[in-house]
């Protein structure tokens, strides 16, 4: 009989454990690739923070900016162009000046804010602010008064729009435009539409005669050594009265239509066209466009034109 039994050094000899072996070529070249994958994920995800913090960031200073500058104007009572406080994207649209009274001496002044690496605007526009904290929104060479702008921030990655309507207020990414094209009315300013005319009152035929002066009684003589009565006084005659002449009736004013051509329009967004505007009054009018919507759609000019009969205006 073999004796199998074995003794206790045989047996721990024997015994190999996984950390005496190691790891093989493939374990370390996988674990190597798993490690490798969640650092580069983790160094996007980081880097893409980093760039939507910074431009979150920078949308936040230029919002700061637009109410300070709006504050200033109103503070200071801003009359006239060259007193309005505004922000002014540079051509560059990695910058932007702000011109306001820093210090508060009375003197405007002008500070360049540069925008964090890799943001920049996608318009070159200005913004500034009337005493009543109104905007006057300049692009190129057209300036609108009162209009709501929205100026938007880019990064390779996403981008944040920073709105302004027409009283002043500032708002980040908010929806506040309007989803169709509104309707553009005419107000006339020369014009009451629907009047009606005051009809002439009637003249009457027979004018109420005057009524007859009753004369003073006789008066009663003083008494003298001799008696002289005083005569009596001849009453006045009684004034024929004239008859007021009849007013003739002023006729009704025929009233004046204002016609525009063409009488409606459809435009695609960053799109123009013209609309001429008539009447046919017979004296001259002032007549301005407005659109009931200014985020969507703009008139101009903004101010009245004088429209004289038989004329017409282009806005």
């Amino acid at each position: 009989m073999t004796n199998t039994k074995r003794s206790k050094a045989e047996v721990q000899a024997r015994k190999i454990t996984r950390s005496d072996n190691g790891f093989s070529v493939l374990e370390i070249i996988i674990a190597v690739t798993v490690i490798s994958i969640l650092t580069a994920g983790s160094v996007i995800g980081i880097t893409r923070a980093r760039a939507s913090m910074r431009l979150s960031g920078a949308a936040r200073e230029y919002a700061a900016y637009i109410e300070k500058v709006r504050v200033n104007s109103i503070r200071r009572h801003a009359d006239g162009a060259s007193q309005w406080a505004s922000v002014t994207i540079n051509a560059g649209s990695t910058s932007y000046n702000v011109t306001m009274d820093f210090d508060g001496d009375g003197t405007m002044e002008t500070r360049t804010i540069p925008l964090p690496d890799g943001v920049s605007f996608d318009t070159v526009e200005a913004i500034a602010f009337d005493w009543r904290g109104r905007t006057v929104n300049t692009i190129g060479a057209i300036v609108s008064f009162n209009a709501q702008t929205s100026i938007t921030l880019r990064n390779s990655n996403d981008s944040v729009s920073v709105d302004v309507t027409g009283s002043g207020d500032v708002t980040i990414d908010s929806l506040v435009f309007d989803d169709a094209v509104p309707v553009v009315n005419l107000n006339v300013t020369d014009l009451a539409t629907g009047a009606t005319p005051t009809p002439t009152p009637t003249g009457s035929p027979t004018p109420t005669p005057t009524p007859t002066p009753t004369p003073n009684p006789t008066p009663t003589p003083n008494p003298t050594p001799t008696p002289s009565p005083n005569p009596t006084p001849t009453p006045n005659p009684t004034p024929t009265p004239t008859p007021a002449p009849t007013p003739t009736p002023t006729p009704t004013s025929a009233p004046c239509a204002i016609s525009a051509t063409p009488s409606s329009i459809t435009i695609n967004e960053g799109a123009t066209t013209t609309v001429q505007i008539s009447h046919n009054g017979a004296s001259s009018l002032a007549i301005t466009g407005s659109s009931g919507s200014p985020s969507k759609l703009q008139v101009t000019p903004a101010t009245a034109q004088t429209v004289s009969a038989g004329g017409t205006a282009t806005f």
